[in-house]
């Protein structure tokens, strides 16, 4: 049963984001809790703990909620350090190609899936992401655009078939670097499981002349990992009411806008599902910052987010 020491993935699975860190769990092997949220708000139980943040997955262990897949995989890493996934060659670079992989590879992804599946979706869908994206979710402009679409999802994933092809001469291509899976590779295993679920047909069109690819994708496929329990939102909550933050130095380091330990600030994406975040910051570096919030649901938590991608305010 689920308790502060457990790690719980608030996720849905169609999530191609949940993917990443539901794949990471895999190769490392660990036994972790999983909450179903909504695929659209609201998401009454999750709010108190996350500040307002919406974005899929949030991860928790106890009364620690980590926001954003990046965050997610450091801690994991950090906790769980073996087997390794920041393997060597994949230190910093892993980062690097998720900015691509979740940004122009995966904007293409989405383009030709609801191109394809765009009559298919629901109203209420389309209402939540416009208001998670701050623009209009047009599946008539997707279906427009979505020859083209598929054009440039194909030319993005033969990248990958040329880094296997150069991995291959080296002797070490079974994955993008190396003999090993790392971050890298569950970075760029997104976009290809995400088009595998919608659209599985254009996927094996795009894998006849990526054989490589489709044997580093079926490699990924077969690890198994351990078989996560389901609990409600309600006692993932309960957790964190009855739980308390792992200690943390409150520390900032060379912060250029100099932000001190204390000081209530205001954390947001940096580019769509821009809620702002407020609390009272703990603990900033050059990779994470750390809230410290307080609410009647939960009481107080440390709410975690990436550096990279995220902006921060004083309040």
């Amino acid at each position: 049963m689920a308790d502060a020491r457990s790690i719980i993935l608030h996720e849905y699975p169609t999530s191609p984001y949940a993917e990443k860190i539901r794949l990471a769990l895999r190769l490392k092997n660990l036994a972790y809790s999983r909450v179903e949220i909504p695929v659209i708000m609201p998401r009454p139980d999750l709010m108190p703990m996350t500040g307002g943040y919406r974005r899929t997955p949030v991860m928790q262990i106890g009364a620690d909620i980590y926001c954003d897949t990046a965050i997610i995989l450091r801690e994991l890493e950090a906790r769980f350090p073996m087997p390794a996934l920041k393997l060597p060659g994949h230190e910093g670079l892993a980062q690097m190609v998720a900015g691509w992989t979740d940004g122009r590879w995966f904007q293409s992804s989405v383009a030709v899936i609801f191109g394809e599946k765009g009559d298919q979706v629901p109203d209420a869908f389309k209402k939540d992401r416009e208001e998670l994206s701050g623009r209009p979710f047009n599946t008539d402009a997707m279906k427009a655009v979505a020859p083209m679409m598929r054009d440039q999802w194909r030319a993005r994933l033969m990248l990958l078939e040329e880094r296997l092809q150069g991995g291959q001469g080296a002797g070490a291509g079974l994955y993008l670097i190396g003999m090993k899976p790392g971050l890298v590779d569950i970075h760029a295993y997104m976009n290809v499981w995400f088009m595998e679920q919608n659209v599985p047909d254009f996927l094996e069109q795009c894998f006849e002349r990526a054989d490589l690819t489709k044997a580093w994708y079926e490699r990924l496929k077969e690890f198994e990992g351990q078989e996560p329990e389901t609990i409600t939102s309600r006692q993932a909550l309960d957790i964190a009411l009855f739980a308390a933050p792992r200690l943390v130095a409150a520390t900032t380091r060379s912060e250029p806008q100099g932000l001190s330990p204390g000081e209530d600030v205001a954390v947001a994406p940096d580019d769509y599902g821009q809620v702002w975040v407020e609390g009272e910051l703990v603990h900033a570096d050059s990779q994470r910052i750390i809230l410290q919030r307080t609410s009647e649901e939960a009481e107080t938590v440390h709410v975690h987010f990436p550096r990279a991608g995220y902006l921060v305010r004083r309040l």
